[in-house]
């Protein structure tokens, strides 16, 4: 049988593939091409930040965000001035990378480091201002179960506490009381999840996982939160069906016909950021159209892969890939030499 290399679309992986097996068919994983696929609908979401908001405080039964104290101004006058700092950041590097200085030297005269050289390399536009994300709470899961409580007419922290305290949850009375402060200005009406969920809309990238994600992985409040911007939003709306179509494609491999469909669609869509995912495929056109129709994936070697990230993080950069090719393979030799001394010592001993 002819080997089958499966690998995700760097182009190291693609010239080691072409090095070791010349005659064989490349596959490009499947599982990469969704991640990369979702990175493609970030960037897109970036810009529609107004219609998550808006989404969001909808379905919180907000139809406007509470008036700003001192304080909050003076928050967002920072984040205004941070943001500002990393368009001229932005900026600089693009203007250097187009008069022909290579990234570490951009680096070295901008004073930032290689890394955020190469990830402002990636998208040409300016950065739109960051979005604020709500973090995860261990309340979280108790959240269906307070909400149905309360419009029973049980408003009391402590009562609460001990009810959902005998669900499982392990978090303090102070932790509970904080998060039912979001409830009391709604104590004239029925508060929901997503009175608290949506207080603050999710960012562009939990948006774009969520709708790369398959139907039935979605809770119910993400489900509601995609109707609600798919109805706001008509190129949200055009972009979600892409999606959805991309997803099917991928995981019922339906070939390269329905994936030839599928770019004519998003050229005709207009969205730039999907257009240049669709145009960076033509690069590995094969094994990307293999991938999306035969069987093989990285799936079977993912696990190894994470070992030996975790072995060489675990040098802490200081150990070169002869180290970390000993202490991943062992070579034979070093394994029969310990067994051959093994077998000395024994020997003495039995003398």
């Amino acid at each position: 049988m002819e080997p089958m290399p499966s690998r995700d679309r760097g182009k190291l992986f693609r010239e080691a593939a072409t090095d070791g097996a010349p005659q064989a068919q490349q596959v490009v994983d499947r599982f990469h091409l969704q991640k990369n696929f979702a990175e493609a609908l970030e960037k897109f979401l970036r810009h529609k930040t107004r219609v998550l908001k808006a989404g969001a405080r909808s379905l919180a039964g907000k139809a406007r965000p509470a008036a700003r104290t001192a304080v909050s101004k003076i928050g967002e006058q920072e984040r205004r001035a941070r943001h500002h700092q990393r368009v001229i950041v932005h900026k600089r590097v693009w203007k250097l990378y187009r008069e022909g200085y290579h990234k570490e030297q951009i680096a070295q005269l901008i004073g930032i480091s290689s890394q955020s050289v190469y990830r402002i390399l990636k998208q040409e536009a300016a950065p739109p201002p960051r979005q604020r994300s709500r973090s995860h709470s261990i309340i979280d899961p108790y959240l269906s179960y307070l909400s149905e409580r309360w419009n029973q007419g049980c408003h009391k922290a402590r009562q609460l506490y001990e009810e959902i305290v005998a669900q499982g949850y392990t978090g303090s009375l102070r932790t509970l009381e904080m998060r039912l402060r979001a409830f009391r200005p709604h104590v004239a009406h029925p508060v929901s999840k997503q009175t608290i969920t949506l207080e603050k809309p999710p960012s562009a990238r939990s948006t774009a996982l969520m709708i790369a994600r398959p139907v039935q992985n979605r809770t119910a409040e993400q489900r509601v939160f995609l109707e609600r911007l798919i109805q706001s939003d008509a190129t949200v709306a055009l972009a979600f069906t892409l999606a959805q179509d991309f997803g099917r494609l991928l995981r019922q491999r339906e070939g390269v016909l329905c994936l030839e469909q599928w770019k004519t669609a998003v050229r005709a869509s207009g969205i730039p950021e999907l257009i240049a995912f669709v145009d960076g495929l033509a690069d590995d056109a094969e094994a990307v159209a293999n991938g999306c129709s035969m069987t093989w994936s990285n799936g079977m070697v993912e696990g190894f892969v994470n070992k030996v990230k975790a072995i060489k993080r675990s040098s802490y950069g200081q150990a070169g890939f002869p180290l970390l090719q000993r202490r991943v393979l062992l070579h034979p030799h070093d394994r029969s030499g310990k067994s051959s001394q093994e077998e000395r010592r024994k020997a003495r001993l039995g003398s």
